[in-house]
């Protein structure tokens, strides 16, 4: 649940409305939490229902809206390959017993450089929560990347040309494969790709002099997305896929995806 001023906040829920629409109605395979209900603060029904989710002394009455979340990396096997892979050997032990505490997701860095180990300064701390994946330690887990990189493509069309945004701020992170409320301890889960936070994005509104809304937004981001590199295969799956999907929503929106993509690589 999430709780902001008045106008921030139904703002925020209207995007993500539209957001997990669009990727429903697509068939993306990334996943994304999706919005349940809205609360003004003159909602009397709710405020006085709430009792058990709000402390007795907290009298604050702003708006809030329930959203499903998003699950964490699953089993402690695959925490455990991380830091089996990543971390060096005199911090594993601590790392080990942190993985069998707390919910953690990692980062789906496909844009971002590769860390070069002889110029890094000497590690004092290792963790799996917010782990950052780059495309390297990503392929060293088994995630397909080229898979990866075009569902990246045609989220990104999705979200531009159907949800109309920026993605400005949005993340894409590694959680496990469930949607349900309540997920059943017995099953086993796999890691998959989630999409979120979105109470930064801007409304694009189809329109050639807005491209460089688009651009901007996908630069102010962390280097989620492959970065505009025509040699690299990552970067032409992703453009690819971007293009394909822009063309199959509309005449207009294949119009601007070349557009954007074109002044990504400029």
């Amino acid at each position: 649940m999430s709780s902001f001023s008045q106008s921030n906040s139904a703002e925020e829920y209207r995007q993500l409305k539209l957001i997990s629409e669009a990727l429903q109605a697509s068939g993306n395979t990334i996943l994304f939490p999706a919005p349940f209900n809205f609360y003004s603060h003159d909602d009397v029904e709710f405020w006085d229902e709430s009792g058990l989710v709000f402390p007795p002394s907290d009298s604050i009455k702003t708006c809030t809206y329930y959203m499903s979340r998003v699950y964490p990396l699953p089993l402690s096997a695959f925490k455990a390959k991380l830091v089996d892979l990543f971390c060096p050997p005199d911090l594993k032990a601590g790392a080990l017993r942190r993985v069998q505490q707390g919910q953690h997701l990692g980062r789906l860095l496909l844009g971002s450089p590769e860390s070069d180990a002889k110029q890094d300064a000497a590690q004092t701390f290792f963790d799996t929560y917010n782990f950052p994946l780059t495309r390297e330690r990503a392929e060293e887990l088994g995630i397909d990347t080229v898979s990866l990189s075009g569902e990246m493509g045609r989220m990104l069309a999705q979200l531009h040309m159907t949800a109309r945004n920026d993605t400005r701020g949005v993340k894409v992170l590694l959680g496990a494969n469930t949607t349900n409320s309540t997920p059943n301890p017995q099953e086993q889960y796999e890691p998959r790709a989630w999409v979120l936070d979105f109470n930064q994005v801007k409304v694009f509104n189809l329109t050639e002099n807005q491209i460089p809304l688009l651009v901007n937004g996908f630069f102010a981001n962390e280097a989620y997305f492959p970065r505009a590199r025509p040699v690299d295969p990552l970067y032409s799956d992703f453009s690819k896929a971007y293009l394909e999907e822009c063309d199959r929503i509309a005449e207009v929106a294949g119009q601007l995806g070349q557009k954007f993509i074109l002044a990504l690589e400029d």
